[in-house]
Formats: structure tokens, C-alpha cells, sequence
């Protein structure tokens, strides 16, 4: 069943925010367990060992066979529902891009949804895209994806950055 973004509120219940930490998690520890159903990790929990495996290690394929239900719902309009479709756009992304940069500056957590807030760029002189990527989980898995994206200009009309 899907589960649309009608949720009011959602985005603004989301008062668990935290920087992440700069602790790893090794890809040794991102293993599920194996009965789903008695998950005992926080969605948070769930989306920081993904968040490891993905945006760190770039194991584009472990990240989403690890973390992400087959039936994922898709929710960005270039990709269709499912895991696969992703997974093959997140490793051409990489191909393209080896040096790619993906620094995460918080994960906000309410419940079953979880963002991330990141900085992409290609490369260190790449001004790159400021994106958050909205989760919801369910047993262990993300099941569901947002995202918002939106390039970094190279002038501001503020002293603030988009991080």
C-alpha cells in the first residue's frame, strides 16, 4: 500500500534533529537481521548503517541489498518504483563521477521518516547540489523515498551557507 506525502506535518514534527556523528559504522556491522519482523534498530539506527554504506563507501549495491525492501516506493519522477532502477542510476552516477563527494550534515528523525541533509559535488571545486532525501522505514528497510534537490549557487543573497 503506498503512503503518500499527505502527512501534514511531517517535515515540521521533525524534532529529533542531530547532526550525525563522525563515527563510521563498518560494512561488517550493516548486516540486517535476519528476522525482519523483530527489528530492533530505530529507523534512525537503520538509515545511519545505510547512510555508511551508501554516501561513505559509495557500496551502492550492498547499501540498497542491505537496507532497501525490493518494492520500494519511488517518489522521484526520473525513477520507477523498485530498487533495481535506483541502484543501476546511483552506480552511473559514481562511474561518471569516482571522486564524488557526499557529506552529510544531519539526519533528522520522527518515527518511521527519516532525512538526510547532504552536499553532493563531483568533485572539491564542483559547487555541486544540496539535497535531503526523505525515508520511511519499516522492519529494517526503507521502503519509501523522497527528495528535494537543488544546486549550490555560486553567489549568495545571505553570509549563510545551504548547510
Amino acid at each position: 500500500m503506498k503512503r503518500g506525502a499527505t502527512n501534514t506535518g511531517i517535515l515540521a514534527s521533525l524534532a529529533a534533529v542531530a547532526a550525525l556523528s563522525g563515527s563510521a559504522f563498518g560494512a561488517e556491522e550493516a548486516a540486517v537481521p535476519l528476522d525482519q519482523s523483530q527489528c530492533t534498530l530505530s529507523s534512525r539506527e537503520v538509515i545511519e548503517q545505510f547512510v555508511d554504506l551508501l554516501y561513505r563507501q559509495k557500496k551502492v549495491r550492498l547499501a540498497f541489498e542491505t537496507w532497501v525492501h525490493p518494492d520500494y516506493i519511488q517518489h522521484k519522477p526520473t525513477l520507477p518504483d523498485g530498487r533495481e532502477a535506483v541502484i543501476k542510476f546511483l552506480e552511473a552516477l559514481f562511474e561518471r563521477s569516482p571522486g564524488r563527494i557526499m557529506t552529510v550534515h544531519r539526519i533528522i528523525a520522527s518515527d518511521d521518516i527519516v532525512a538526510v541533509h547532504y552536499h553532493s559535488q563531483a568533485d572539491p571545486e564542483d559547487l555541486g547540489y544540496a539535497v535531503v532525501d526523505i525515508f520511511r522505514v519499516k522492519n529494517c528497510r526503507l521502503v519509501e523515498h523522497w527528495d528535494v534537490v537543488q544546486a549550490v549557487p555560486e553567489t549568495s543573497e545571505n553570509e549563510n551557507t545551504m548547510f
